[in-house]
């Protein structure tokens, strides 16, 4: 504390009496702990940005993949052609309005049932790398 003399009955201005500030390291010791607070916050929202990216992405292809499986139900069952792809060699074809996404079809044939099984795969067309991966079962019921 720093005091000085009483000058004709009025204490001077180095009179410090008032000790109700904060020390420098109970402001260290508060910032410390709000750090430890927020960084594990912001992790989770980097996270969270992450997960909901990929999961756009995900729900994408699923919805790509779930339209042309439709657009394989609608046509005739005489017009799948079993053994799509002819040549697993051939590159995926692409989606029409989504470029990042290509695509393979199998169409298998189990004669005995009267069944066609279609399986598509959808694939990332910048990195080759599998997304999804869907299957249904065609049969011709007369």
């Amino acid at each position: 504390m720093i005091s000085a003399r009483k000058v004709g009955g009025k204490s001077s201005q180095w009179d410090d009496t008032n000790n109700s500030g904060f020390t420098l390291i109970e402001v260290l010791i508060a910032t410390l702990i709000l750090v430890a607070a927020i960084v594990p916050l912001m992790t989770a929202f980097i996270h969270g940005a992450r997960w909901t990216a990929e999961s756009r992405d995900l729900i994408t292809a699923v919805n790509l993949a779930q339209g042309k499986l439709e657009e394989l139900k609608n046509r005739p069952y005489a017009s799948l052609e079993s053994g799509e792809p002819v040549d697993p060699n051939q590159p995926p074809r692409p989606f029409t309005g989504y470029p990042e996404y290509t695509y393979r079809l199998a169409v298998i044939e189990n004669d005995e049932k009267n069944l066609k099984t279609i399986t598509i795969k959808i694939y990332e067309a910048a990195t080759g790398k599998e997304v999804v991966s869907l299957t249904m079962d065609r049969g011709d019921w007369k």
